[in-house]
């Protein structure tokens, strides 16, 4: 049997399922979501198409975070995590312990999530990914709000905030102004807070 060939005709199939699934996330239809990302990992296992099985379950992972079942989610960003790691996919491998601090941070568990975030700083530097790192500040300058350490967040959020003006990520430079007035909030520094809420205001105008 042509295997190759098989492949190739699965390939385009197994995009639109994907693409379908990502398009049905954006929507916040994420039950349809999942419905499509499913079908792309079935194909993509049928095919031994390691790439696209470590993919759909990331994406199925994210799918199962909007629906807030995340337990689930970390199950398959763990899957997408194994897989990234066993082939080489540096930026599959980011995206999964992003994801998963993201997920550990819905349940509380700061701690953990900063280890993941951590590693996701990492790779990002390593790879030259500025939009990368500069979300991994953000990050981590949440999850060490939700613990508390607020000067320790707004240290993060300001690397995020020069990182993101760096390279252009108008919609980074809005969460990170965002960001840092929640932390001058908390931290009982009204005025300031009022002066980063308005930041993205502005950027939004402009």
């Amino acid at each position: 049997a042509d295997v190759t060939g098989v492949q190739t005709c699965a390939l385009p199939i197994r995009r639109s399922y994907g693409n379908l699934g990502n398009a049905y996330h954006g929507l916040g239809q994420f039950r349809t979501a999942i419905k499509y990302h499913q079908r792309h990992l079935e194909i993509a296992s049928e095919v031994g198409d390691k790439a696209g099985k470590g993919g759909s379950n990331g994406n199925l992972g994210n799918a199962y975070h909007g629906l807030g079942q995340l337990r689930t989610a970390i199950e398959y960003h763990q899957r997408h995590l194994e897989i990234a790691t066993e082939v080489g996919d540096k930026a599959g491998e980011g995206k999964s312990y992003s994801n998963l601090g993201s997920a550990y941070h819905g349940l509380r568990q700061f701690q953990t999530a900063i280890g993941y975030h951590q590693r996701h700083l990492e790779i990002a530097k390593e790879g030259g990914d500025k939009v990368g790192e500069g979300r991994s500040y953000g990050n981590l300058g949440n999850a060490y709000h939700g613990l508390g350490q607020f000067q320790t967040a707004i240290e993060y959020h300001q690397r995020h905030l020069e990182i993101a003006t760096e390279v252009g990520d108008k919609a980074g430079e809005g969460r990170s102004y965002g960001n840092l007035g929640n932390a001058y909030h908390a931290l009982g520094q009204y005025q300031t807070a009022v002066e980063y809420h308005q930041r993205p205001l502005e950027i939004g105008r402009a």
